[in-house]
């Protein structure tokens, strides 16, 4: 439905007004009478600068717009103060003269809103009024051009009845839509006359060509008679009297049209009465000289017919002379409404036509009720084929066209046709009942196979090692007599004894599911016994080679992972415990051995980890000793050194501890330079070559703290003084002296051993005294 448009401007403000309101910036009620009358000023303020925008001519859409919202905003203010009017008399004072300015200043901009909208209502009818001025200058004789500007007047049209209801608004829009309207009519009349010119013009050359047409039939049948000539003739008659009809129209409007029409319906009328007169002359012997042959075939047809048995050729022969007589009557028709004696010859002929028609449709429906008699005895046959179904279908399609052809109301074929009638519906019946009979059985047959194969797969799986493609197999044979079953539902509730044939395949089915699944789950246990014995034997190889005094981290890892594979084997065959109580047991005694290996696999994993800490710690050691020893850097023979005396710690208190926790490893044998030897020998051979290493370690420590130190300082003094910097010197001296007497008391023992100094060789207490001798001339120096 579409809405006026002033009504679409009214929903237009409406929403407008309603948006202003929803945007005004101070909602909720005024808590004072100061803010009440704050927010009314300003709302009165802020409409009177929107209010002088719209003022000038064309106001923009955005201060029309903005106008509307001061407007809601000022009356939002009023209403947020509405509890004081009662209570303060200035505020009420502010508040009368806010509405009356709410009042007359809503007005105005409503009005100045109807205004543009009026306004741009007009620029598109001047648009519009445009678009038809100029298509009515460029109307032409062409149909296209007539069809152009009618529909841009339309336009117009349409446009001006949308505008129509401003009138009310505005007194000169209303002036303005009458001069437009006045030129749709002039334009629309300028058409009709254009149109009417062209019709007339059309539809009059149209009669002529129509007129002479029925002429030159005439002439040539007054030259010389004949059925063909005569039936031109008749349809020029009648095409120049459709003519007439279509044009019947303009008579009222055209004169020139009109006095045409009368011409020819005068020669409509004489060219009947000649027809008339020509039928009458060539009378009933130029009739019956051509219907004649046709007519004695009929009769001998008729005769025919009589018989009790007429031969297929007879038939044959009857309907070939009905057909011809039938087309002879229906073309000497014209002739006998105009001639009473070519009327009666033609009734003669029409009733010996009759009798041999009623005749072949009576002998159609015999033959059409026999087949379809013998199709249903077919049928009734103990092995019924699709074939057969279908020939009885086809049969008793046959008959019903046949009823539909023949004329059922005539006493000689009513008793016939309402025999087939009869043997229609009862054949529709005999077939779907024998069609529901052969479904059934079928159905029957269908399920007793599907039984039949899953029952022969299911005992095939019970007697050998079944493969999974056997398994499958079985179970989708199952699966297919509830298809199979699905697919009959329908006699379910049609026939008893089917139902419970369903019902008893149904638990027949189950029952092989049941087998399926109980023969599935037996095999399951077997295979899962198989993998875990295997798992089983190759566990313990694993845990035996972990447990060898040369086992490695490897070996112990790999181990491990083979216990926590047999776990996972248990929790993955759960499920089979609570299915086979067999293997329910042996899963019992497989868990019992495998906790057996757990405990096996953790006295490998502590005797893997005391034979890397003692034995291999010990080895390790003696290699950083080595390397130690034959180390030129002192910081990394100091490291190397430290790194040794740490594996050989670990050696004896990580060891000791392990053995402690767990006094069976002290009996395990331990790998040192390929002899095996307990753990606490090990750890004996551990302190003492940790106490041997003691000494070099601590040589390097104190050659390391001589170097850092004292000697260093002593270095960089030198180059600061072959620089110059005696400040620098000097403190460089000092660091020699503090760093040489704290080495000379933490290492008493080494106080006297030499060390290579500038290419010379001193002590420490030797390098002290160099650095105080060379220190005393600096500190006196200014």
């Amino acid at each position: 439905m579409v809405r006026p448009p002033a009504l679409v401007f009214i929903g237009f403000l409406l929403l407008a007004s309603a948006e202003a309101s929803a945007a005004a910036p101070e909602a909720g009620t005024a808590k004072s009478v100061a803010e009440a009358s704050k927010r009314v000023e300003s709302a009165r303020a802020a409409l009177a600068t929107a209010v002088q925008r719209i003022e000038k001519d064309p106001p923009s859409n955005a201060d029309l717009d903005a106008a509307l919202a001061a407007v809601e905003a000022l009356k939002g203010a009023l209403d947020s103060g509405a509890s004081f009017e009662t209570e303060d008399l200035d505020y009420a004072k502010t508040v009368l003269a806010a509405r009356k300015q709410l009042r007359t200043q809503r007005e105005y901009v409503e009005e100045r809103r109807a205004k543009v909208y009026i306004f741009d209502f007009r620029r598109r009818i001047d648009a519009s009024l445009a678009t038809v001025n100029e298509r009515m200058a460029k109307v032409s004789d062409t149909p296209q051009s007539m069809d152009d500007a009618r529909a841009a007047v339309e336009a117009l049209k349409k446009l001006t009845v949308e505008g129509r209801p401003l009138t009310n608004q505005d007194p000169k829009f209303a002036a303005y839509l009458t001069e437009v309207d006045a030129t749709i009519a002039r334009h629309e009349k300028t058409l009709d006359d254009r149109w009417l010119q062209q019709s007339s013009q059309k539809q009059r050359g149209l009669l002529a060509d129509s007129r002479k047409n029925l002429s030159t039939s005439l002439a040539e049948l007054d030259k010389a008679w004949s059925d063909e000539k005569f039936g031109a003739a008749d349809k020029a008659t009648a095409a120049l009297q459709k003519q007439l009809d279509e044009g019947k129209p303009l008579e009222e409007r055209d004169k020139a049209y009109r006095a045409d029409a009368e011409k020819a319906r005068a020669e409509i009328t004489q060219a009947r009465r000649r027809m008339e007169d020509l039928v009458v002359q060539a009378g009933v012997s130029r009739v019956k000289a051509e219907m004649g042959p046709a007519q004695d075939e009929l009769l001998v047809a008729a005769k025919a017919l009589r018989a009790r048995k007429p031969t297929p050729e007879q038939l044959a022969e009857a309907k070939t002379a009905s057909f011809v007589v039938r087309k002879l009557v229906e073309r000497y028709e014209p002739q006998a409404a105009r001639s009473q004696a070519i009327g009666q010859y033609i009734a003669e002929v029409k009733n010996t036509l009759v009798e041999v028609e009623v005749a072949l449709q009576v002998r159609s429906l015999d033959a059409a009720r026999a087949d379809v008699t013998q199709a249903l005895r077919n049928l009734e046959k103990r092995a019924v084929t699709a074939e057969q179904f279908e020939e009885a279908k086809t049969a008793l399609v046959v008959l019903e066209k046949t009823l539909e052809t023949v004329h059922a109301k005539n006493p000689a074929i009513s008793p016939s046709a309402a025999e087939a009638r009869q043997l229609l519906k009862d054949g529709r019946a005999t077939m779907d009942r024998r069609r529901y009979e052969v479904d059934l059985t079928q159905q029957r047959a269908k399920v007793d196979e599907a039984r039949k194969n899953a029952a022969a797969l299911v005992a095939q799986i019970q007697k050998e090692t079944p493969s999974e493609a056997q398994l499958q197999e079985a179970d989708n044979a199952v699966k297919q007599i509830g298809v199979v079953l699905e697919a009959g539902a329908a006699f379910v509730k049609k026939d008893r004894d089917y139902a419970l044939y369903a019902k008893e395949s149904k638990e027949r089915m189950a029952e092989l599911s049941d087998r399926i699944t109980r023969r599935k789950v037996v095999l399951a246990a077997a295979d899962a016994r198989v993998q875990i014995t295997e798992r089983l034997a190759a566990t313990k190889e694993k845990l035996d080679a972990a447990k060898l005094v040369s086992s490695s981290d490897g070996d112990v890892e790999t181990a491990s992972k083979s216990v926590d594979e047999l776990m996972q084997m248990f929790e993955a065959r759960a499920p089979l415990e609570k299915q086979d109580a067999g293997y329910a047991a042996y899963a019992e005694r497989a868990r019992a051995e495998w906790l057996k290996l757990v405990e096996g696999l953790e006295l490998a994993r502590q005797s893997r980890t005391l034979r890397r800490t003692t034995g291999e710690a010990l080895v390790a050691a003696g290699k950083a000793a080595d390397a130690a020893a034959s180390a030129t850097d002192l910081r990394k023979r100091k490291d190397l050194y430290a790194s040794a005396l740490e594996k050989l710690k670990g050696c004896q208190d990580d060891g000791a501890r392990m053995v402690k926790e767990n006094a069976s490893l002290a009996t395990i044998d331990v790998l040192v330079g390929g002899v095996p030897t307990r753990p606490q020998e090990v750890m004996a051979q551990c302190a003492q070559k940790a106490e041997a290493l003691k000494a070099p370690q601590k040589t390097a420590d104190v050659q390391l703290r001589f170097q850092d130190g004292p000697k260093k300082a002593y270095d960089s003094a030198k180059q600061f003084l072959s620089k110059g910097r005696k400040s620098e010197a000097l403190d460089q001296l000092n660091n020699c002296i503090a760093e040489g007497r704290i080495l000379e008391n933490q290492y008493p023992d080494f106080k006297e051993q030499k060390f290579d100094v500038g290419g010379n060789s001193m002590s420490v207490l030797e390098l002290i005294q160099v650095c105080v001798k060379e220190r005393k001339p600096l500190q006196s120096a200014p």
